[in-house]
């Protein structure tokens, strides 16, 4: 891989840690405010549930993001390894490619429920749930994204191998 494309990884990779880790962070506090302003004072405050779900939502989708970038998330191996190497080659390609297509389904019908859902505010924030939905295509470019470079780090490591190949 490119010195350039791991740089932008790396970047990635930690701007989206320390933005998952604030939300985290942010969802704790309001909640800790919240459930302890009710026991008490008997107060609450009608915008946080609202924006508890606002920020779970961006939480959930970013996180997403990150897992595969990291190649963290739930992968099912156990067919994978028991074809040849050039065969499993092919199939983590094709595999790369319906991630691809995977991603243009969620960024098209993440950004329409999105518009769709700017009609409809929050109750206690007075601001479009259109926002929060707003995470769904966001995740998507950066799962695309993510999903490309992967396959040009495959594509690379290919033709590496294959040269070692001819020079045996």
């Amino acid at each position: 891989m490119s010195g350039a494309m791991a740089g932008i990884r790396a970047g990635l990779d930690r701007g989206l840690s320390l933005i998952i880790g604030g939300i985290l962070i942010v969802i704790f506090l309001l909640n800790l405010y919240q459930v302890g302003g009710r026991y008490l004072f008997g107060v609450g405050a009608i915008w946080i549930p609202d924006l508890t779900r606002f920020l779970f939502i961006w939480l959930v989708f970013l996180g997403t993001a990150l897992m595969h970038q990291r190649k963290r998330h739930l992968v099912i191996d156990f067919l994978l390894l028991k074809f040849r190497r050039s065969a499993r080659r092919a199939v983590e390609a094709a595999i790369g490619v319906g991630m691809l297509a995977l991603a243009g389904v969620m960024a098209a019908a993440g950004w329409r429920i999105m518009l769709i859902r700017m009609d409809i505010p929050y109750t206690g924030l007075e601001i479009p749930t259109g926002y929060a939905y707003l995470a769904v295509p966001v995740a998507a470019v950066l799962i695309g994204l993510t999903s490309f470079a992967n396959m040009e780090e495959w594509r690379q490591a290919g033709r590496g191998h294959e040269q070692a190949e001819t020079r045996r």
